[in-house]
């Protein structure tokens, strides 16, 4: 096949293989839910489904009504699409020109730059600082190159950074007046950050990304959706497929948006279990970021400790996420589940780390 688009020539993708023992192991890596759904509540979101459900194409109509109330906006400020990877290749397609420059936040999540070399635009990299902090210079120093794009993850991952309501208004003010896109990223906002929502009546260029795979816990249903006023999501649509995901995701994050009791209930688990983690991470001597998510980082001061925590871990079938690049190889990151669940990866790494 004939290759009319030579960018993309020297972008590798790959399918990431399902290596890990599910059944057995403590899955710590993704920063997916780490307890196991209730087969009863698959069970029973199936059983109440209509008898043609599975021979009709998707209406969202109930979906976007129930999505719009949890949120407290209109239908028309809602566009769903598949997770959050789906909205960021859908703001490259529409609103970016080949060779346009896009502001990332580094290291995050890897699509932003994927969907930079598709569509074949530059990327700048604000880079966390030595000290895990986002650098307010580097930002600045993009603004005056006037980037079409800022995807800016609140809270981040895996360094996080987090900005309040009142620092995104200001990011907000400024990435408007040289008409540029402010992409806020909301995956982790079930886990106690707040959401700028309330910023897209008073901002025009303010794009928010949301997903149903953390906070909700069903990364496998690939249900995301973005949140903007109605002439962003107007124009943002236009590209949209026929139906903008299917039935049976549509399905289960209704059940979970009229039953979110459930949802709120573990999340507090993992709230609560974030603070002991860190605790225990810190009396055996090292340090684990993170104040907003279901993941930390943990810094183990070199290289070397932090591959032989990886390896060693993943013996006892403990997986978790290492190899970050440049000056953040010392660090792993873990995902949170309840404490009950994560006492076997602290009574493992402790263990470890007693032999090191």
């Amino acid at each position: 096949m004939q290759n009319k688009n030579p960018h993309l020539k020297n972008l590798v993708r790959k399918r990431i293989p399902e290596n890990r023992d599910l059944n057995n192991g403590l899955r710590l890596d993704r920063n997916e839910k780490v307890f196991n759904w209730d087969k009863k509540i698959v069970a029973k979101i199936f059983n109440s489904l209509p008898e043609y459900f599975l021979g009709i194409y998707p209406d969202l109509s109930s979906i976007y009504k129930k999505i719009a109330r949890f949120d407290s906006v209109k239908e028309e400020n809602i566009l769903i699409t598949s997770g959050i990877d789906g909205g960021i290749k859908t703001l490259f397609e529409v609103c970016t020109s080949h060779g346009d420059l896009v502001g990332v936040v580094s290291p995050t999540y890897a699509m932003y730059k994927v969907y930079s070399k598709i569509f074949n635009t530059k990327i700048f990299e604000i880079e966390y600082t030595d000290k895990f902090e986002f650098d307010h210079s580097k930002y600045y120093e993009l603004l005056k190159l006037n980037p079409k794009i800022l995807f800016l993850p609140n809270p981040n991952q895996p360094v996080e950074s987090y900005f309040s309501i009142k620092e995104l208004k200001k990011m907000a003010d400024e990435t408007k007046k040289i008409n540029c896109i402010l992409f806020i990223d909301e995956a982790y906002h079930l886990f106690g950050s707040d959401s700028a929502i309330k910023l897209i009546k008073g901002f025009d260029n303010i794009i928010i990304g949301r997903t149903f795979s953390k906070g909700f816990g069903v990364p496998s249903i690939r249900l995301g959706y973005l949140i903007s006023n109605e002439e962003n999501i107007s124009i943002l649509s236009k590209t949209r497929f026929a139906h903008e995901s299917n039935s049976l995701s549509n399905a289960i994050g209704e059940y979970l948006l009229d039953n979110f009791e459930i949802v709120k209930e573990y999340n507090d688990k993992i709230i609560e279990s974030r603070e002991k983690i860190k605790k225990d991470i810190s009396e055996m001597g090292f340090k684990a970021y993170g104040n907003f998510g279901n993941y930390l980082l943990i810094d183990f001061k070199s290289d070397e400790l932090a591959k032989k925590v990886v390896s060693q871990l993943r013996e006892k079938l403990i997986y978790v996420k290492g190899s970050w690049p440049g000056k953040w190889s010392k660090c792993i990151t873990i995902s949170i589940g309840p404490y009950d669940i994560m006492k076997k990866f602290i009574n493992v790494l402790n263990k470890i780390l007693l032999r090191k």
